[in-house]
């Protein structure tokens, strides 16, 4: 039988987190559907435990091993592999809903649309808290599907709340890429999103639990690959065009994450005046961009006023509030 989903998880060196999520994935009340499971040349028993998942569900899994090439090389693996009608990219270290695959297949049925989006639970060592509050149930043209891409209070750029159409992937040779700092998930959703009219975005349907583990690589110091993330923004400038409401959009948000690199570069070990000095350029180009928005606040504001003009002083009273 051909699956309806393609589940594609990427995997590499996460052995202790690995079978809460493939067990999670192995009890779900949808029944036509595959899991892919891409070892990105782990050096710990990950591997393994792949394969013994492999071995125990044949009816269900497949394992792949492949040379370490990061992130989006395995799951462009898993894109090549997979023989579902959809796909879909759950991280290793988090859970599902046995209902998770079901529900995004009854809001595929229903609404007919080329994207279907759903909301979820953040869960931290200490307990879990429900994301999308507040946002309504909406059917979206492509441009305001994008537009919630790029709002912190829409869809977000994750990968493994989003069902795809794998014809569409494969029509349009979409894969992820690896210049994009850790947005990748943002990037290859709005470029998918280029395709797309019809969006179902359902964010009181939550089945996934993102864990946000202490260290993560989304979550950790300044590296130089955070400020690739940046290019995503640039990237949607030119394929939106200077003026449109996406560019604005787009130009805030180069504003928003410089802001948020700068009190991580501050923080690090890092003296690199040239890579300090290319994220205050981008905060002064897009600073009155963020300023006229009205998409963030005052306090936001604020802090983006004290991190163009006085940065340390930014970076101490950042440091402040966290510990508080």
């Amino acid at each position: 039988m051909i699956p309806v989903i393609s589940v594609v998880v990427p995997v590499y060196n996460l052995s202790v987190f690995l079978p809460r999520c493939f067990e999670s994935l192995l009890m779900q009340t949808l029944d036509n559907y595959e899991i892919i499971l891409v070892d990105d040349g782990s050096t710990d028993i990950s591997g393994t435990l792949c394969d013994q998942y492999e071995s125990e569900h044949k009816k269900f899994v497949r394992c792949i091993h492949k040379c370490n090439g990061g992130l989006s090389s395995a799951r462009n693996m898993g894109i090549d592999a997979a023989k579902g009608k959809y796909i879909i990219f759950p991280d290793p270290d988090d859970w599902v809903e046995p209902d998770y695959l079901e529900k995004l297949m009854l809001l595929q049925e229903r609404e007919a649309s080329d994207l279907v989006c759903t909301g979820h639970y953040i869960e931290f060592d200490s307990g879990g808290i429900q994301a999308n509050l507040g946002q309504k149930y909406q059917i979206m043209s492509r441009k305001e599907a994008q537009l919630s891409l790029l709002s912190s209070n829409g869809m977000s750029g994750f990968a493994w709340n989003k069902l795809y159409h794998l014809d569409i992937i494969h029509r349009e040779k979409l894969y992820f890429l690896d210049d994009v700092g850790t947005t990748e998930d943002l990037d290859f959703s709005f470029r998918y999103l280029q395709y797309c009219s019809r969006v179902c975005f359902a964010p009181d349907i939550r089945t996934y639990h993102y864990y946000q583990r202490a260290n993560a690589a989304t979550h950790s110091t300044f590296t130089e690959k955070k400020l690739e993330s940046i290019h995503t923004y640039e990237k949607i400038l030119q394929i939106a065009g200077e003026n449109s409401e996406i560019a604005v959009a787009a130009k805030e948000e180069i504003c928003n994450t410089a802001i948020n690199l700068l009190v991580m570069y501050l923080n690090s070990d890092s003296n690199d005046e040239k890579v300090y000095k290319k994220i205050r350029i981008y905060v002064k180009e897009y600073y009155w961009e963020y300023i006229k928005s009205t998409r963030y606040g005052i306090n936001r504001k604020i802090q983006a006023m004290l991190a163009r003009y006085v940065p340390k002083l930014y970076q101490k009273i950042k440091n402040i509030m966290a510990k508080e």
